[in-house]
């Protein structure tokens, strides 16, 4: 796997959710388990130092289905930030693990047991980028 690259704040607070979080226990652990996999082998950067072509915690990106050429506008969320909105993604689901610390041009496959693939096309915001530090 690719070395994601994370801001130090969204890996101390996903260090700290995973931690202090008994509510994780409820999800997918091979969710759970492939977020902690890229926090501990991930590339730690200050927030003023992130490219603005990589996907943080609260970015809002497009995906473009290879497939069907049908494009989705998401936003990478916590998981107490989704409240069934389906154009937000939670990051311990199967594609937030695999978006956060990705790049423009990515592909990622929505699950195991489909066979069904998506490209990062854009990122439309970043914190990081409008100097939202802290969000």
């Amino acid at each position: 796997m690719d070395k994601k690259i994370f801001t130090k704040f969204n890996y101390e607070r996903l260090r700290s959710i995973i931690n202090n979080n008994e509510s994780l226990a409820d999800e997918d652990t091979s969710k759970v388990n492939l977020v902690k996999y890229h926090l501990k082998h991930a590339k730690l950067v200050n927030p003023t130092d992130i490219r603005p072509n990589v996907i943080t915690m609260n970015s809002t990106f497009s995906l473009k289905n290879i497939g069907n050429g049908k494009k989705e506008i998401c936003s990478l969320v916590f998981p107490d930030e989704q409240y069934n909105d389906e154009t937000k993604i939670n990051i311990f689901s199967e594609i937030g693990a695999q978006v956060l610390g990705s790049s423009i041009g990515t592909v990622i496959k929505a699950s195991p047991r489909e066979n069904k693939y998506y490209v990062i096309e854009d990122i439309l915001y970043q914190p990081e980028a409008a100097g939202d530090f802290h969000v």
